[in-house]
């Protein structure tokens, strides 16, 4: 799925000159299309926009969209806010079998790498359920 520079603007909160600027200068990947406009792709944009401190969640709200438990937490790592930022994802055998769900295979795993004891406090499983923290 790709995204016009309008659309992905929108996303970022700026104009789509920013969008344009940021492509034009490399920072931001896109397609150009045989009429000449720009088509970003869904995963760069939300890649870009996680390193620069960015909220996703409203682009895959907006787009029916869930990222994976590593996209999420790879996300607040670049931000600084995972608690756990000196794991690695690829240590973690939720992301070596590239399960959709983590919570779902959480009970198949033997004492791997995780982010939180239970599920319950794991910000993700709050966030893809759409629980506030407070409510937990």
């Amino acid at each position: 799925m790709a995204l016009t520079t309008g659309e992905a603007a929108r996303h970022c909160l700026v104009t789509p000159d920013t969008i344009g600027n940021w492509i034009a200068s490399g920072h931001l990947p896109a397609q150009r299309t045989r009429g000449g406009q720009y088509r970003i792709r869904v995963e760069d944009l939300r890649a870009f926009m996680a390193a620069h401190g960015m909220r996703t969640d409203l682009l895959d709200e907006d787009l029916g969209l869930s990222p994976t438990c590593w996209e999420f937490w790879a996300s607040l790592d670049q931000t600084g806010g995972c608690p756990h930022a000196a794991r690695s994802c690829g240590d973690c055998p939720v992301h070596r079998s590239h399960a959709d769900v983590c919570h779902e295979v959480r009970p198949l795993l033997p004492g791997g790498t995780l982010r939180a004891p239970a599920c319950v406090d794991c910000i993700f499983f709050a966030t893809v359920r759409g629980i506030e923290r407070h409510e937990l």
